[in-house]
């Protein structure tokens, strides 16, 4: 269900029913012919369902996002065709402005034979650990999911983007350079992929895939001022992903074993959030542990929007 998140605090929402009912003004609605994007909520499970699921006390929405992209060649050409015709007509170029809106209008008249494209981004919540957990690592969309919630919820509805004590890049780095083994928490184990970054305006840039990072060389390289970006990890043998130095978690995969454990019989629905939010939700606790645990806004700065 999660191939990667983003993690958020949030509190002031009351239940699954009265959240799917809020979202409801912003439910999605397909691209008109002539609009270049839409965006809004859909039904987690099935098309006629409701908006926000509710299994085993966890919440489960869906964000959908649809585009018509059309392409810049293609709106180039008509803007040529219509400044050639103007030329020819009037024997004058067109201005600034006059071009604007000529590209406008080439857009406009390309968009209806534009096919769309839709994501569709699964959100989770939570609401006895506090946890709202997006399934994108692309923080435009987790800004317009969050921007999304806010403009529904109302009055007393409070997100913020987690943060801990010490910084993932860090913690990363640390754990990297120690050749004792001793640095990382006994849940934790580092994979065999990473990236380092260098400083400066080039900065050098490292990259390791399918490679033991327990070396010499990969200290070296943190020894030198490089910081990673990213670092694959794998956690309780159960769950591996990779952690970037904004705290989200790409390419989550899940070991074979913790599939095995499913119910044939159990709605897939169901059992897929209920494998999903059992291994993550631990993970996630571990995690912000092991970085030290969570850093709490000092009063007057809260980190995040309210309704």
């Amino acid at each position: 269900m999660f191939k990667e998140v983003t993690v958020y605090r949030v509190s002031g929402l009351s239940s699954a029913a009265a959240l799917g009912e809020e979202i409801s003004k912003e439910s999605f609605a397909p691209c008109l012919a002539t609009q270049q994007k839409s965006a809004g909520w859909v039904p987690p499970r099935d098309e006629h369902g409701s908006l926000v699921e509710s299994v085993g006390g966890h919440w489960i929405a869906r964000f959908a996002i649809e585009t018509k992209p059309v392409p810049g060649d293609a709106v180039r050409r008509k803007v040529q065709q219509a400044v050639a015709e103007i030329e020819k007509t009037s024997g004058r170029k067109p201005g600034k402005k006059e071009l604007r809106d000529l590209r406008d209008d080439a857009l406009l008249e390309l968009l209806p034979q534009a096919f769309p494209r839709r994501a569709e981004v699964p959100v989770w919540i939570d609401p006895t650990a506090g946890l709202l957990v997006i399934g994108t690592a692309a923080q435009g969309k987790a800004d317009e999911i969050v921007t999304s919630l806010v403009r529904s919820v109302g009055q007393g509805f409070a997100i913020n983007l987690l943060q801990t004590k010490t910084s993932p890049q860090a913690a990363m780095a640390a754990w990297l350079a120690d050749d004792e083994g001793e640095a990382l928490p006994d849940a934790f184990d580092i994979g065999r992929e990473c990236e380092l970054k260098g400083s400066g305006d080039e900065p050098a840039v490292v990259k390791f895939t399918r490679h033991e990072l327990a070396t010499d060389e990969v200290r070296q390289h943190i020894a030198e001022g490089k910081l990673p970006t990213k670092v694959a990890m794998g956690w309780a043998g159960r769950v591996g992903f990779t952690l970037t130095q904004a705290l989200q978690l790409k390419k989550i995969t899940l070991a074979d074993g913790v599939l095995e454990g499913r119910d044939k019989d159990e709605d897939r629905f169901d059992a897929d959030v209920a494998i999903s939010t059992g291994e993550l939700r631990p993970l996630i606790a571990d995690l912000i542990e092991a970085l030290g645990g969570e850093l709490s806004a000092a009063p007057g700065e809260e980190s995040g929007a309210e309704a």
